[in-house]
């Protein structure tokens, strides 16, 4: 009698096995975005622009900064022009700008498709004299 009640009690578990559905859980997909970061630095004269060219290879928001400015060695808040457009000639066509100091935070955001572009600094107010400047551009 046990033997009986055993084999029936596997065969019950056996074929509860077998009848199970099974369910799969849905799967997320993350994108991850690969930005490279460009510093671009110089002197800049009273009255004087300067422009830095760059090669995106991936479409996407390109943003720029400028991240520092210095007279004599010495971090200065002097508000200077900062533009992103596309080389011109000798210069730079600036499609997007700004007017300020240096920051911590992207100061103009543009999308741009796969081409040359360019960043362009300028000192529209007259520095007093030469600065020295960092500019960083973030891209895809």
């Amino acid at each position: 009698m046990k033997s009986t009640a055993f084999a029936c009690l596997l065969t019950l578990l056996t074929l509860a096995g077998c009848n199970k559905d099974t369910t799969t859980s849905p799967t997320s997909t993350t994108t991850t975005t690969t930005q490279a970061t460009i510093l671009f630095s110089g002197s800049l004269e009273p009255r004087t622009s300067r422009f830095y060219s760059y090669t995106l290879t991936s479409s996407g928001t390109v943003s720029a900064l400028l991240a520092s400015v210095e007279r004599n060695g010495k971090p200065t808040s002097t508000p200077l022009e900062l533009g992103i457009g596309v080389p011109a000639g000798t210069g730079c066509s600036v499609l997007a700008v700004t007017y300020g100091g240096p920051t911590l935070v992207p100061q103009i955001k543009q999308d741009f498709s796969t081409g040359t572009y360019c960043v362009r600094i300028s000192d529209v107010d007259g520095l007093p004299q030469a600065a020295t400047f960092t500019i960083r551009v973030i891209h895809p």
